[in-house]
């Protein structure tokens, strides 16, 4: 069983505000924990929406950074879950003025 407390301390590891640049050990121990469990897909999908909506907008680029390595390494069950309803109206909060944090101006 895909171990929470691993699982979060890698993505914790992976994006961690402080973090100056990309840690590549953590975010492919990430993909590798994922693709060694039945259930890794759903909660890594799990954990990477609670990053993506950090405030602090380095942790959540780094995020989607780890999104991307995880797209890129971990297959057809993680790309699924990926395509699900759920996750992507996650992201759409994100990017959205109505439903997310952010508030998009608009250069004329």
């Amino acid at each position: 069983m895909f171990s929470w407390c691993n699982g979060l301390s890698l993505t914790d590891k992976a994006t961690h505000p402080t973090n100056r640049q990309e840690d590549w050990e953590y975010i492919i121990g990430f993909c590798d924990q994922i693709n060694k469990e039945l259930e890794g897909p759903q909660i890594a999908v799990t954990l990477l929406v609670h990053k993506i909506h950090s405030p602090q907008e380095w942790e959540a680029l780094q995020a989607l950074t780890v999104l991307e390595a995880c797209m890129k390494n971990c297959g057809r069950r993680f790309h699924n879950e990926v395509g699900k309803y759920r996750f992507l109206n996650e992201l759409i909060k994100v990017v959205s003025p109505k439903v997310g944090r952010l508030q998009v101006g608009f250069v004329r």
